[in-house]
């Protein structure tokens, strides 16, 4: 993944290296990214993984008089690089970065900067790579305990722990392009292990133009120094952005994606008081997903003949963030009730969809993943009582706008959903009415707003779901607004005031 990139006078560097990471930074991109930094007159400037020096030759045009010193692992790159300054040729894993390097000049500001390699430790160790960081055994804080315990990890947050961590007794600006996740999690980090953070800012960085690679990426700028420490970052939404549009922070030892809207809606963070559930996970669509044309179907036109006890109307979450939801379009085949039902009992009580299930054998049972390993043949996951729920609320976990549904039964059929939907199960409309008011109030808006990475992958996830407590939200809403809500949602007024009292309940 990408670290540098070189210019026309040095070397012509080798395609990338997972090894290594090597894409080397764009002068012109190191240009932008610098020109975005503090204004101060910096002493030493470090550009640790410095490649081809790219960064340290840009920071030599407007600080000439800054002693440079840049580490690089590979030869040829540091013999490059070194035209604009010192190049030790070693790992940085080798040393304290702030202790164990040789300055000729005195002690001032630092600045460090740079793109170190964006690679996992996993990688590292399927190329059998001596270029890694040695595990030790520090406990907590996600980041390191990520790093040094767990079997993958990305090494540019290690680096950046491992910067901060050794600069934390001295003033030092720390500057790196990495992914905005890393950025997250050393933010994290700092405020949980305390280090001397006084502020920080984030940049993001269009990573497809400038490196051809499809992640979230940005340019993460930390201070360390004396002072009242600050864990909070603000987002600028391009490099060139004059104005910060966010702040992202750690409040109460949890990250939040927007400061401002968290203060507004931090009394609804909590547990939710009903547990949501993700939706069937089979990795077979080919087989266990059915298309509807005059009967299912499988995607290449064929009829397929099971028992109707195993279907079920599905909704993929883009059905569901497009509220596509009136008409059963596809069906799921859901051969269990619960993931540890045996299958094998499909032969007597449901024939037809064991022998399609057998007649599909190659496909089911050449499923990658771990979790099928010692299970029930042809078995799938995410499945239990609340599958079978009549009622239910459902938002898709991959979309960046959240839009909550309430969904009912199919001809006396609940709907099932995929494995990027999440849900919460009802048996009673009344309930999943009230409920469906409470999720799409102004007051749950705000709060998903503060806690959602909109960049992420899967922005919405269980975790962030379950913190919505929906009898704060009650308690503090209008009673005939959300009654108003509940009633526009599923026009049944039996049990709406009942269910409203079990949500307003603080017990």
């Amino acid at each position: 993944m990408p670290r540098k990139a070189h210019t026309a006078p040095l070397p012509e560097a080798p395609m990338p290296n997972n090894e290594f990471g090597d894409f080397q930074t764009p002068i012109e991109l190191a240009r932008a990214l610098v020109s975005t930094l503090p204004r101060r007159q910096w002493t030493r400037v470090l550009e640790p993984t410095c490649g081809v020096g790219n960064f340290m030759s840009v920071i030599g045009e407007h600080h000439s008089d800054a002693e440079r010193v840049g580490i690089e692992v590979q030869p040829e790159y540091a013999a490059a690089a070194s035209t604009f300054g010192r190049v030790i040729t070693a790992s940085i894993f080798d040393f304290d970065l702030a202790r164990d390097i040789e300055w000729t000049s005195a002690p001032g500001p630092t600045l460090v900067v740079g793109n170190p390699p964006w690679v996992t430790n996993s990688q590292l160790s399927v190329l059998d790579s001596a270029n890694r960081p040695a595990r030790v055994n520090t406990a907590n804080a996600r980041g390191i305990d990520a790093i040094t315990g767990s079997s993958n990890f990305d090494i540019a947050e290690y680096i950046w722990i491992k910067l901060l961590t050794e600069f934390a007794d001295r003033p030092t600006t720390i500057a790196m392009i990495c992914k905005t996740q890393v950025a997250r999690n050393v933010l994290l980090h700092s405020a949980r292990r305390n280090l001397p953070v006084t502020g920080s800012s984030l940049r993001s960085i269009d990573a497809k133009k400038w490196f051809d690679a499809g992640v979230d990426a940005c340019w993460f700028v930390v201070e360390l120094g004396p002072g009242m420490p600050d864990y909070t970052a603000q987002t600028y939404p391009t490099i060139e952005s004059p104005h910060p549009t966010t702040r992202i922070g750690v409040v109460d030892g949890q990250l939040v994606a927007d400061i401002d809207a968290y203060e507004r809606s931090k009394q609804f963070d909590g547990v939710s008081p009903l547990m949501w559930r993700q939706g069937i996970k089979h990795d077979a669509s080919s087989v266990m997903e059915l298309a509807e044309n005059g009967g299912p179907r499988t995607k290449l036109g064929n009829a397929v003949d099971v028992e109707q006890d195993f279907l079920f109307p599905l909704f993929k979450c883009t059905d569901v963030y497009r509220d596509k939801l009136n008409d059963v379009s596809r069906w799921m085949i859901v051969p269990q009730s619960h993931t540890g039902d045996d299958t094998a009992q499909l032969a007597n009580s449901a024939p037809k969809l064991w022998k399609y299930l057998n007649d599909n054998a190659a496909a089911l049972d050449s499923r990658k993943s771990s979790i099928y390993r010692n299970r029930a043949r042809f078995c799938i996951f995410g499945v239990g009582p609340y599958t079978f729920s009549p009622y239910k609320i459902a938002i898709s976990g991959f979309h960046k706008i959240p839009r909550f549904r309430m969904v009912g039964p199919y001809d006396g059929k609940p709907a099932v959903f995929d494995d990027a939907t999440y849900l919460l199960p009802f048996e009673d409309p009344a309930t999943c009415a009230v409920a469906y008011a409470l999720l799409t109030s102004e007051e749950a808006n705000d709060l998903v707003a503060a806690l959602a990475f909109w960049d992420s992958k899967r922005p919405v996830t269980k975790k962030l779901l379950q913190r919505i407590d929906l009898r704060a939200i009650a308690r503090e809403t209008d009673r005939e607004s959300v009654r108003h809500r509940a009633l526009s949602a599923h026009p049944i007024a039996d049990s709406i005031d009942q269910a409203i009292d079990f949500f307003r309940d603080r017990t």
